[in-house]
């Protein structure tokens, strides 16, 4: 089944555009074109839970086998061993996303791309992002983080606002950055733990879909987390996301061709 974020548009959200510096590549951060979905039929969604469930046990079943052969200090297996791994592990993150993202509201995707904007310029407690300057459109920027879906859940029942709040998002090379210099970054980069935000990568590129997926949350190291400030604090961990992505990249990013 493909997925149900294929063939996405950008939405184009005017902001005061930046040159690119040293250290710094510029942003455009976009909305996804996507029709608004209550959510999937009957059939769809009991598909889309059965693929969830089996590669979650696929990588669960290898995973215990190759910890059975390896030991569990995965940082010491061949790296053969550890790609295939981390190829079940991608697959079920991306089946995950697909059903968990099964409604679209186009509106809370536009307002998940105004919190991350507003994060980036660093306006509330997010901080600014020295890395990151906007550009008003992706032909103007050397990255496009685009904003895919956003969701919520609250933990009971009872809670009248939702305590765990997401943000999906992909990273892509803006019309500034060829694509061949963005495929540099190695496909298997993912930001590590101990960052200070709650950000999973989800997917690296692949021939049909040429970025990185993540989904932040609004989980810090801190523990802090909860209904106040849910969203903002989600877009907060995704702008930071964008913004570790271009430190830990920028070698290969701004390399000569």
């Amino acid at each position: 089944m493909l997925s149900l974020f294929a063939g996405a548009i950008l939405f184009a959200l005017p902001v005061a555009s930046a040159e690119s510096s040293i250290g710094t590549l510029s942003v455009f951060v976009g909305a996804a074109q996507v029709g608004a979905r209550k959510d999937v039929d009957e059939a769809t969604k009991v598909a889309l839970k059965a693929k969830r469930n089996a590669a979650k046990e696929a990588r669960k079943a290898l995973e215990k086998e190759l910890k059975g052969q390896l030991g569990k200090k995965r940082e010491t297996w061949p790296p053969e061993k550890d790609d295939q791994l981390y190829a079940l592990e991608e697959a079920e993150a991306l089946a995950r996303a697909d059903y968990e993202y099964r409604k679209i509201d186009p509106k809370a995707i536009k307002d998940a791309v105004k919190d991350i904007v507003k994060s980036v310029q660093g306006k509330g407690t997010a901080g600014r992002k020295d890395r990151v300057s906007l550009a008003s459109s992706a032909a103007e920027a050397d990255l496009v983080l685009e904003v895919l879906a956003r969701r919520s859940e609250k933990t009971l029942p009872t809670q009248f606002k939702p305590d765990w709040c997401y943000v999906y998002f992909s990273i892509g090379p803006g019309g500034k950055m060829a694509p061949s210099q963005f495929a540099k970054v190695p496909r298997d980069y993912r930001i590590r733990k101990g960052f200070g935000w709650g950000i999973y990568k989800i997917a690296g590129p692949s021939d049909d879909a040429p970025h990185f997926r993540f989904e932040s949350n609004n989980l810090m190291t801190s523990g802090a987390w909860g209904s106040f400030g849910c969203f903002g604090t989600a877009a907060n961990a995704a702008s930071a996301g964008v913004a570790k992505f271009i430190e830990d990249n920028a070698a290969v990013l701004t390399a000569s061709e």
